[in-house]
């Protein structure tokens, strides 16, 4: 295929994920186990609550905390849809309700991120009062809301298309969407972050739309999504700054120090002395962020999980939204890092400014840090005793969704075109996407249900 064909084959792309999305995350929706998701019980509660109809999940066996473990014995014994479909919920009065006694703020990412969930809930209500009716309905409209409003920001972004729609296609972010969980909301907010960095930076200019935009999503970013997503809006400066930068230099201003090599090397030296300062008292004021680096120097220098583990990050990522139900094979996760690797060389290079390059690999890694110390610091007080794995520094595999949102970020490091790397023909990528897609969300489904019947 010519490039031209591939353009016009391009400018479609939305409708090509559009139709693939809402294919694979109707399947995911009626063939996953309810609460397959992490978390699933808390948020197919919350979201209840929010359309007034709170329930007891204790009507069918289901436990306070997470999983798919009671519902093993339905399958098994031939009885699922019996006990999960045909058997009506137990209307209770919220301030009851064991898991979540009330209704989340307006103004806040719990309610917000819940809101289409729990339109769907209510509508399956509506269709019949059973739990496995409102969980398939609220995972229906989730996912074709959400496939919906990815397709949009495909459509109207500039550049990295067949990225966004690869990422949005991997079976930890198609079952995110065909799910009960708030992470569908974060995820789409990302995206729209993205979109409007790359656009204003091919466009070279800002402008009252551009500028309304991005104070719109701001305010949506700081209230509708969960805490490390926030990093994300300092794009919008950074971006911001480089067409300045780059402007100043169309105007022949150059930057704004114009200093020797000598005064160049001293403010290097006293720069780097003032981080290795500022750094020092960080940790001497806050130590359990110095026993953290240690543990995350120890969590990828050591195997902390012999043997092919399925709950850890490496599938976690990607291909399994919870690891430890899931049991996906590690070729699929491979799989999908070398694709998203292609994609990404395969993009048009568009990033002529370093600082940009590097100030997105600097939230990735600020990301990183953050999710680590957090989860950390979190499951120390948590477990008592905490097990050996996790004390000396390893991360479960369903925290991987936490990174996903930020692989963009990495996309525009490689888009520079200080980096040569180019990968044609882009259709051939794109029919990888596409079948990639199909196989691994459909291995996501039997392998999980294989583990309830077998493992």
């Amino acid at each position: 295929m010519k490039t031209k064909e591939f353009d016009k084959v391009e400018k479609n792309l939305h409708k090509i994920y559009f139709v693939v999305a809402v294919i694979i995350s109707s399947v995911l929706s009626i063939g996953m186990p309810l609460f397959s998701e992490p978390d699933g019980q808390w948020h197919y509660s919350v979201s209840s609550n929010i359309v007034h109809l709170s329930n007891d999940l204790s009507a069918y066996g289901e436990p306070i905390g997470t999983g798919t473990d009671v519902q093993e014995v339905a399958y098994q014994r031939g009885d699922w849809f019996e006990k999960y479909f045909e058997n009506q919920i137990v209307r209770m009065p919220i301030e009851k309700i064991p898991r979540t006694s009330s209704i989340p703020p307006v103004l806040n990412f719990n309610f917000l991120g819940h809101a289409i969930p729990a339109l769907g809930v209510w509508l399956g209500y509506h269709i019949y009062p059973s739990v496995g009716v409102m969980v398939v309905v609220g995972r229906l409209v989730s996912s074709l809301v959400s496939s919906f409003a990815i397709c949009m920001i495909i459509k109207y972004l500039k550049r990295g298309k067949l990225l966004f729609m690869a990422l949005s296609l991997t079976p930890v972010i198609v079952a995110t969407t065909a799910s009960l969980s708030y992470d569908t909301l974060s995820y789409i907010a990302a995206l729209l972050v993205f979109m409007l960095t790359i656009n204003v930076y091919e466009a070279k200019r800002m402008n009252w739309k551009y500028a309304l935009a991005m104070l719109a999503t701001t305010v949506f970013v700081m209230i509708g999504t969960k805490t490390n997503i926030k990093i994300l809006v300092a794009l919008f400066p950074l971006v911001l700054f480089v067409l300045f930068l780059q402007r100043r230099q169309e105007l022949g201003k150059g930057n704004f120090l114009n200093l020797n090599h000598r005064k160049l090397v001293i403010l290097g030296v006293a720069g780097t002395a003032l981080l290795l300062l500022a750094l020092a008292a960080v940790f001497t004021l806050k130590p359990s962020l110095l026993f953290s680096a240690y543990r995350i120097i120890i969590n990828f220098t050591v195997n902390l999980a012999p043997g092919l583990s399925t709950n850890n990050i490496f599938i976690g990522l990607l291909v399994s939204p919870y690891p430890g139900y899931n049991y996906m094979p590690y070729w699929v996760a491979g799989a999908w890092y070398i694709l998203l690797v292609l994609v990404m060389l395969s993009e048009e290079k568009f990033v002529k400014s370093k600082l940009l390059s590097f100030g997105a690999l600097g939230l990735f890694l600020a990301n990183f840090l953050g999710v680590y110390h957090g989860f950390l610091t979190f499951l120390g007080a948590g477990y008592n005793p905490a097990p050996n794995n996790i004390v000396a520094g390893a991360i479960y595999g369903q925290q991987g969704r936490y990174f996903t949102p930020f692989i963009p970020l990495l996309a525009l490091g490689l888009a520079n075109t200080a980096l040569p790397l180019k990968i044609l023909p882009k259709r051939s990528v794109l029919y990888l996407t596409v079948g990639l897609a199909f196989v691994s969300n459909f291995i996501l489904i039997f392998a999980t249900l294989f583990g309830i019947y077998y493992l």
